[in-house]
C-alpha cells in the first residue's frame, strides 16, 4: 500500500525587496525542487511555498533552511513550516470573524518557529489591538491600519521569537491551496 506524502506550507520569515536580488521565486522553487521538495509551487506573495517532502516536519525545515543558505540570504530569512490540517485549523477557529470578514488586511496571524513561544506577556497588553491564542499562534484583529501598530509587532518578535505573519486573506488561500494539494 502506498503512503501519502505529507504536504508543507513553508512561510519564509524576512523576505521582501532585498532578497529578491539574491533569490526569486522561480529560483526558489527550482532549488526546493533539486533539494527534495515536491511539486514546490510558490502563491499568494514573495515568501509563501506550497509543497510536499517525504520526512517531517523537522526534516523539511532543515533542507528547506539549506536551500535558503545556498542564495546567501541572512540567518534571519527561516522557513516557518505548518501542515495544511494545522492551516485548516486556525481557519475553523477563526476567533475574529468580523475583523475576518470586514478587514481581512487588517487582520494578522503570527506563525512562530518555536514549538513554544512564550505569551504569558499578553496578560499586560492593553490595545486597541485584540489578540487570540490559536494553538501556538497569535490571530490579531488590528481595528487599524497596521503600520500604528508599530509597539505590538516589536513586542511580539521581542517577547515570542522568530516569527512571520500573514493576514486573513493570505490564511485562506494558503490553507485552501495546500488541503486541495495534499488530496491530489
Amino acid at each position: 500500500m502506498a503512503t501519502s506524502i505529507p504536504f508543507y506550507a513553508i512561510l519564509l520569515r524576512a523576505i521582501g525587496p532585498a532578497t529578491h536580488k539574491l533569490m526569486s521565486m522561480a529560483q526558489w522553487r527550482e532549488a526546493s525542487g533539486a533539494a527534495g521538495f515536491i511539486a514546490p509551487e510558490t502563491l499568494v506573495n514573495t515568501g509563501n511555498m506550497i509543497a510536499g517532502f517525504e520526512g517531517s516536519s523537522a526534516e523539511a525545515g532543515k533542507a528547506m533552511t539549506g536551500v535558503l543558505r545556498q542564495f546567501g540570504l541572512a540567518e534571519n530569512v527561516v522557513p516557518v513550516l505548518r501542515t495544511p490540517a494545522q492551516l485548516k485549523k486556525l481557519l475553523r477557529a477563526d476567533p475574529i470573524a468580523e475583523a475576518a470578514k470586514d478587514r481581512p488586511a487588517e487582520t494578522g496571524v503570527y506563525f512562530f518557529a518555536a514549538r513554544q513561544p512564550d505569551f504569558t506577556w499578553l496578560n499586560s497588553h492593553d490595545g486597541p489591538e485584540i489578540i487570540h491564542i490559536v494553538e501556538k499562534h497569535l490571530i490579531v484583529d488590528f481595528s487599524q491600519d497596521i503600520a500604528k501598530s508599530g509597539k505590538l509587532i516589536r513586542k511580539i518578535d521581542k517577547q515570542c521569537g522568530l516569527n512571520t505573519a500573514r493576514n486573513w486573506n493570505t490564511l485562506r488561500k494558503l490553507a485552501e491551496r495546500s488541503i486541495a494539494r495534499g488530496k491530489e
